[in-house]
């Protein structure tokens, strides 16, 4: 009421201004400083309702929400709202007690559900408190016994694919550092490293000698063993594990190649000690670092034959590498695509293989001999989501949309039918977009909500469940956004549609779930407020209402803050 009552008596006092212009046409400094006040007064409307939320991780989103709302606007209540929201997300004292720390090394434990929650609103928590470095890592110190050595590894590492996937190199290395800092045996940074590479090399070999380094000071057994090299040759070779045609990796240089030779040695001799025998199961690590070792370190030789020599198990092969690591992954995948088409009914690897490498004849030869049933349906489906990707990135619209037609699943449109939008929009062709846009809504009505089936030995929980995951909202939200540049009007018909669908979702916004990318609101509010706000209001849930306006807030507050730069600027002029 009082702050009500002091807007009002402000408005009273500064009406001889209110409709006064700057020398540009814009609001002068009085209107801007009035139209925040209004702003922090919503907003502190808006956080009243927060405990009225149930779940204390619901709790946090949402006061992180109102957080980035008023962060330009009051910075001390926004790190009090953050400090609180970084509270609620500690596990309690009893979970805290059953769960003991993990050494660096150790084998990770597939997250279940409550860590997935709370690890998702952990790094949104800190991707709003990063744009204060000094105070997100206070934040950090202030729950290490709290938080365990794994999880802020994950932390760290959502964050740097945020910074990442906004080109903001700045931030995304000294992220991915610290991920790696964490515990540089675990594979969480692979591909960070990989796709900064592609951006600056430079950047992501020093990272690489890092990890380097880090790993020498850890005594591998074998226990993890395997994962650590692993990670480790994902990274120096990143065009022969799992390599992606249409992702061209730079290979590292020659100070990481040598490091890596010295280090697959030395740690391997070091295991051998420890672990006698451990070396014959161990030869294939061994060997990577042959060609390597001839470019790069030939003064390692003696030490490298010693091993070799010990590596050999009766019988085997004792022949040395001829051909790059990668060049030997192509010789493999074109022995194994050869014997399934061969083969009557070949293997779940040799089709997933195909499917990865963007060989999609091969593929659909192989899938073709499956007989009809779910598995065959599965790897169809599969087939269709990577070929239209590839067929988007080149520009082929058409086909891709042809094969997205073919989709039955709803995370498989999820992973289209935005990237064929976007490519619509891009190209300006509002009718490719809008066709696309209908299209999609629908087949998401009549979509398969399953997830696909897990291949054996991967272990249930680390599905999401319909409680954690909805793959219908996600898709429209993201349409939304994707069509929002070139037809507003139509993205709000399809939020307009997400809030029906978040109404009879059966996401446990308990956990901090929303099931839709928030961001929609505010980009929406940007074309058009009132139908962003009566999106917005027509949520049923506390939770979601909340961050949807706090997102509309969001963009008054970036507004009101360009208009402030802005006056600013013509009164030093």
């Amino acid at each position: 009421m009082k702050t009500l009552t002091l807007i009002l008596t402000l408005f009273c006092l500064s009406s001889p201004y209110l409709y006064s212009q700057s020398l540009d046409g814009g609001p002068n400094r009085d209107e801007i400083q009035l139209q925040k006040l209004t702003l922090i007064s919503d907003l502190k409307s808006l956080a009243v309702e927060i405990p009225k939320i149930e779940g204390p991780l619901a709790r946090a989103l949402a006061a992180t929400a109102i957080a980035d709302a008023v962060w330009t606007l009051d910075r001390d209540w926004a790190k009090t709202l953050l400090r609180e929201a970084y509270k609620l997300t500690y596990p309690p004292e009893d979970e805290r007690i059953k769960s003991s720390p993990k050494p660096v090394g150790a084998q990770p434990q597939p997250p279940t559900e409550n860590d997935r929650a709370r690890n998702e609103v952990r790094s949104r928590i800190l991707n709003v408190a990063g744009r204060d470095k000094t105070f997100a890592d206070q934040l950090m110190r202030e729950s290490s016994e709290y938080v365990s050595n794994y999880d802020q590894q994950l932390i760290y590492s959502n964050l740097a694919r945020g910074a990442l996937d906004r080109d903001n190199r700045e931030a995304a290395i000294p992220l991915i550092q610290q991920t790696i800092e964490a515990d540089p045996t675990q594979i969480t940074f692979i591909d960070l490293v990989n796709d900064l590479a592609i951006k600056d090399r430079a950047a992501a070999d020093r990272l690489l000698l890092q990890c380097i380094d880090n790993l020498r000071a850890l005594q591998l057994s074998s226990q993890n063993a395997g994962r650590t090299y692993f990670s480790l040759m994902s990274l120096v070779f990143p065009n022969s594990i799992f390599p992606d045609p249409n992702k061209r990796i730079p290979n590292p240089g020659p100070a990481v190649m040598r490091s890596y030779v010295s280090y697959v040695i030395e740690s391997l001799a070091s295991l051998e000690q420890r672990e006698p025998g451990s070396i014959k199961f161990n030869r294939s690590v061994l060997l990577s670092a042959w060609l390597p070792l001839k470019a790069h370190a030939p003064e390692l030789t003696r030490a490298f034959l010693q091993l070799e020599a010990a590596s050999r198990r009766a019988g085997q092969d004792s022949s040395l590498p001829t051909q790059s690591y990668e060049e030997t992954d192509k010789e493999k995948y074109r022995k194994k695509a050869s014997d399934a088409l061969s083969n009557n009914q070949p293997d779940d690897n040799a089709i997933n293989s195909a499917i990865s490498r963007d060989d999609f004849e091969t593929a659909r030869r192989l899938v073709d001999k499956l007989q009809d049933g779910e598995r065959k349906s599965q790897f169809m489906e599969r087939l269709n989501i990577k070929e239209a990707i590839s067929l988007t990135a080149k520009g082929d619209l058409l086909a891709a949309q042809s094969l997205a037609e073919r989709l039955t699943k709803a995370t498989s449109f999820l992973q289209v039918y935005p990237l064929i939008v976007r490519a619509y929009v891009a190209s300006k062709d509002q009718a490719g977009a809008t066709a696309s846009i209908h299209r999609a809504m629908k087949q998401i009505k009549s979509a398969d909500t399953k997830p696909f089936e897990l291949p054996a030995g991967i272990p249930v929980s680390v599905v999401r469940s319909g409680q954690e995951f909805d793959p219908v909202l996600l898709s429209l939200s993201r349409l939304a956004k994707a069509v929002l540049p070139i037809d507003g009007l139509l993205a709000a018909e399809v939020v307009d549609e997400l809030v029906g669908v978040a109404n009879r979702s059966e996401i446990d916004t308990k956990q901090g779930q929303t099931g839709f990318d928030t961001d929609v609101f505010c980009e929406l509010a940007a074309k058009d407020e009132v139908r962003a706000r009566s999106a917005a209001e027509g949520f049923q849930d506390h939770l979601r209402r909340i961050v949807a306006l706090a997102a509309i807030y969001q963009w008054k507050a970036k507004e009101l803050e360009q208009s402030h730069n802005k006056t600013v600027k013509v009164g030093l002029t």
